[in-house]
């Protein structure tokens, strides 16, 4: 894949990412907009039945107060002072004029506040009215007038009453409906004058409520009377927060008396009230949107480190063509050479070549050999002679190793053997490619003379090698990258420096074997060091 395709690619990802990021805020967005809303609905409405609930409740108990108590009937008797009242037989109009009427039933005196008395009596009663009222024995309900000249009938137990008693009657009970109803008004306004509200009342209300509601979050409410907080239940909120709040409502609107009277209600919970009632649709919202989004990035790592990876095994291939390339071609030269008559005849060129031969070959085997050891640790094919072993005899055995190529470059090798118990439990040979390939590492980024300082020390339950020299150096992001595999620091030309960039991958690999570890401490300019750590026992380390 070119480099343009590759870029097309991730451009097309990170547009489907930052896509699919954008929908799901907005749902998101949008889903805890309708729920706020919701919420809003159901307690507006909750509030307002409390507060009717509040004012139904406080005019109930003002009726039975005022109305159904023992005094409420002093405003007057239906029946006071009513002396006039008569059951009669018959009545005639008289010779002179007058209304005769027969009385031959009773008559019923009763003073306020008094018993009623019963009169028997039968006689005629003479009245210069001109027309007496009588309730209709036959009609309930109904009233007859009797007029004057209205010659002779008869009734019987019907109640009489002169015009004149029954116009004194309607005054005095309107003076007594007129009273009654001033009383009513002044006792209703000193009642909502002085309206008190309690808070077992308010809550109990709110309660009921919220519980026929869809939502029940936990609130704390206030009474507000003229701007100012009065009585309530709060705990997390003051009375700034009840007088800015959203929900509020006033008590008492249909009253004679106008008060500012307001039941403010807050929610503490409520941003968390809203968002846990819909948990699981943002949980899973958002777990499924990380999934995408993981999927995504994983495979845009993946794709960016395969990309990286096939860099480097494109070079590795280039470093091999070209590692084998020259000894191959020495190998060749040298066998042309020895095939000319003149060279075959001198046994000392024969030799000469013969031992170039020998060289390039064990050179292409010890290539060889590297690249079978970082597949077989790959395969976890490689099997371990763990016995014990001096880490400075395998030091020195490698430092004369290279000990031809140090002087050949007017190098120097410093060894100082700090270490009081130099034996560990590991295996000898790996142990060897280990030492050799950090000198080999130390020799190649050294440019001018090697001057290369060899140190090892006791710590704690094993031994710290440090292989030191002052190369070229590098950097801290190189120096997160050199362990691994075909990673090599570029300086140019990839091949100023020789090798497959797998040493320190395959040292790295020998040390996590043996339970140890390796870092490395190095600045630009100024070279290099690696401190190997490797336990006594790495059994007891595993």
């Amino acid at each position: 894949m070119n480099k343009s395709k590759f870029a097309g690619l991730i451009f097309m990802m990170l547009l489907s990412i930052i896509g699919i990021t954008w929908v799901q805020i907005v749902w998101i967005r949008n889903a805890i907009g309708i729920r706020n809303e919701n919420f809003d609905y159901f307690v507006t409405v909750s509030i307002r039945d409390a507060a009717n609930s509040i004012e139904s409740s406080r005019k109930m108990n003002n009726f039975f107060d005022d109305f159904m108590s023992p005094g409420a009937a002093s405003f007057g008797d239906t029946a006071s002072d009513i002396t006039s009242y008569f059951s009669m037989n018959s009545y005639s109009t008289g010779s002179d004029g007058k209304l005769n009427v027969r009385v031959t039933n009773q008559s019923v005196t009763q003073n306020q506040g008094g018993t009623p008395v019963v009169t028997i009596h039968d006689t005629i009663y003479t009245t210069d009215s001109s027309a007496v009222i009588m309730a209709s024995p036959d009609d309930p309900g109904k009233m007859v007038i009797i007029n004057n000249g209205s010659g002779k009938g008869t009734t019987s137990n019907g109640t009489v009453i002169n015009r004149d008693e029954l116009i004194r009657l309607a005054r005095k009970r309107s003076n007594e409906f007129r009273n009654m109803s001033d009383q009513m008004i002044a006792d209703l306004y000193q009642q909502e004058n002085f309206t008190n509200i309690s808070r077992e009342e308010v809550g109990s209300a709110l309660d009921r409520s919220f519980m026929f509601s869809p939502i029940r979050p936990k609130f704390e409410f206030a009474i507000i009377r003229n701007g100012k907080v009065e009585e309530g239940k709060f705990i997390k909120a003051d009375n700034n927060d009840f007088i800015r709040s959203r929900y509020k409502v006033p008590l008492f609107t249909d009253n004679i008396v106008r008060q500012d009277i307001t039941l403010s209600v807050v929610f503490p919970g409520r941003t968390n009230y809203v968002l846990g009632s819909m948990a699981w649709i943002l949980g899973g919202s958002l777990l499924f949107s990380f999934i995408i989004l993981a999927t995504f990035a994983l495979s845009l790592f993946l794709l960016i480190r395969q990309k990286k990876v096939s860099e480097m095994k494109s070079d590795f291939l280039n470093n091999m063509t070209h590692e084998f390339k020259t000894p191959i071609a020495t190998i060749s030269l040298a066998a042309d050479t020895i095939t000319n008559p003149k060279v075959i005849k001198d046994e000392s060129s024969v030799r000469h070549f013969i031992g170039m031969i020998k060289k390039e070959n064990s050179r292409m085997n010890k290539k060889v050999e590297t690249i079978l050891q970082i597949a077989s640790l790959d395969k976890k094919e490689i099997h371990f002679k763990f016995e014990n072993v001096s880490i400075h005899s395998i030091i020195e055995h490698a430092v004369d190793t290279i000990d031809i190529i140090i002087r050949q470059r007017n190098g120097k090798v410093t060894l100082k053997f700090n270490a009081l118990e130099p034996v560990i439990n590991g295996d000898s040979e790996h142990l060897f490619n280990l030492v050799n390939n950090l000198l080999d590492n130390a020799i190649k980024y050294s440019p001018e003379s090697p001057d290369i300082k060899v140190e090892t020390k006791n710590d704690h339950d094993g031994i710290i090698m440090s292989v030191e020299d002052k190369g070229i150096g590098m950097s801290k992001s190189v120096q997160s990258k050199i362990f691994e595999r075909f990673y090599r620091l570029a300086s140019g030309n990839v091949h100023d420096v020789k090798g497959f960039g797998l040493g320190l991958n395959y040292a790295r690999a020998i040390v996590d074997a043996h339970k140890g570890h390796i870092n490395v401490y190095s600045e630009p300019g100024k070279g290099s060091r690696f401190d190997v750590y490797l336990p006594f026992n790495p059994e007891n380390e595993r």
